[in-house]
């Protein structure tokens, strides 16, 4: 029985090894892009960063859990604000929630409500500067892992400072809500050290002429230009040695939280961040290219190409990421293994057994049971209020979610 032991501790070290998701950086927490594709990732988001829109839509009566399915968006974003979605998805999301409700100025809206604390790890790393030029420091630096799809940056104009925001490549074409969002933002953050008389001064837009800026108070008098380089907003240097105004109670971070936060934030290659978007959508449909392509924003013959490129294909990270969940839903949860197999998009038990055969050489109980034993606990699932139970034909839960979005795509060794 020891060597069993032994075998099994050295494989369920190199699973967790191979399946960790992000690497980091040495000495830095920051997710380091794996070195096998230079292509560039899908752009992702943290669930927190949608949550104001949905609070708005939900508070005017706007059917928001239906906009959330017909973008094959997860409807447990309230629950989850550290999970990650395609920043495409939520773009859609955006726009056609604006237009099905009439309300031209949602993304101004959604900012204006918006507390800075509650945009998960993000927003409370955001508040613990002590001045604005640390808050905005802060805000550049950890944005990667918030928000791969957009970058802030500071540009000094003699004595004026413009807190800038642009979107990546490829994600500027006229997201009209998106960029109203990320001015507030930038305004948010501004504000928490500026007084209340503070004058807005220049405010730009890369998007074309909207409506509905007068309704905001914080921009009522504000000289806003549309269709530039960049999204921005100007107040004057001498604000960035000001302190922060004190805030509600904000929970303590601990360093291993930051680092767990890091660690699962946007996948720095092409494959994983493919992988992590797979992770959201709807179990019925898994395997489906054509859903995938389509949450990321690209023709599905677009979205092989660029995998071939990077040396793999849709069913191998269907496959990878099927085995990764597996093995997470297994050892952290008591979902039963029937259930595991239908959230995963198997048809039977049978067929899920097979598979996981072939990955590991033990039945799906056997790897629990020893897992289990060998830890010396059971480990019982914690169910958190309002989540959903692993089921089949389901959007993935909660526990799915939070099992899958560490997930990136490693080189097996040849």
């Amino acid at each position: 029985m020891s060597s069993f032991r032994d075998f099994f501790e050295i494989f369920l070290a190199h699973f967790r090894t191979r399946a960790a998701g992000q690497r980091t950086v040495a000495g830095m927490g920051a997710p380091a892009s794996l070195p096998f594709s230079r292509l560039a990732p899908v752009a992702l988001i943290r669930a927190a960063g949608l949550a104001p829109v949905v609070a708005v839509l939900k508070r005017i009566g706007a059917p928001a859990e239906r906009l959330l399915a017909s973008a094959n968006l997860p409807s447990v974003i309230p629950d989850d604000p550290e999970a990650l979605i395609s920043l495409c998805q939520a773009f859609r999301f955006m726009e056609e929630a604006a237009r099905a409700t009439g309300i031209e100025n949602l993304g101004l809206l959604a900012g204006q409500g918006m507390q800075i604390d509650a945009l998960g790890v993000f927003g409370r790393l955001i508040r613990r500067g002590r001045t604005l030029r640390e808050a905005i420091d802060t805000a550049i630096r950890t944005m990667p892992a918030f928000n791969s799809g957009g970058r802030y940056w500071l540009a000094h104009e003699g004595d004026r400072v413009r807190l800038c925001h642009e979107f990546v490549d490829g994600l500027d074409a006229g997201h009209r809500q998106a960029d109203q969002y990320c001015l507030m933002l930038a305004l948010n953050i501004v504000r928490l050290a500026a007084e209340p008389r503070w004058r807005r001064d220049d405010v730009l837009l890369e998007t074309k002429r909207a409506g509905g800026f007068g309704d905001i108070e914080v921009l009522s008098d504000a000289r806003i230009a549309f269709r530039q380089r960049e999204t921005a907003v100007t107040f004057p240097q001498s604000l960035l040695s000001r302190p922060l105004t004190p805030g509600g109670v904000t929970r303590r971070i601990e360093d291993a939280d930051i680092e767990a936060w890091w660690a699962s934030g946007p996948a720095g290659d092409l494959p994983g961040s493919v992988m992590q978007v797979m992770a959201t959508l709807p179990s019925s449909d898994y395997p489906r290219i054509g859903l995938t392509a389509n949450a990321i924003g690209m023709s599905v013959r677009a979205l092989q190409r660029r995998l071939a490129e990077a040396g793999v294909s849709h069913g191998r990270l269907v496959a990878e990421s099927r085995f990764a969940t597996a093995v997470r839903l297994l050892e952290g949860t008591d979902a039963t293994v029937l259930d595991i197999a239908l959230d995963l998009g198997y048809s039977d038990h049978a067929h899920f057994t097979r598979a996981f055969r072939r990955w590991t050489g033990i039945a799906p109980r056997d790897f629990r049971r020893v897992s289990r034993r060998m830890r010396g606990t059971s480990l019982a699932l914690s169910v958190e209020r309002g989540s959903r139970p692993v089921g089949r034909n389901r959007r993935p839960s909660t526990p799915f979610l939070r099992a899958s979005r560490e997930v990136t795509w490693t080189m097996r060794s040849r």
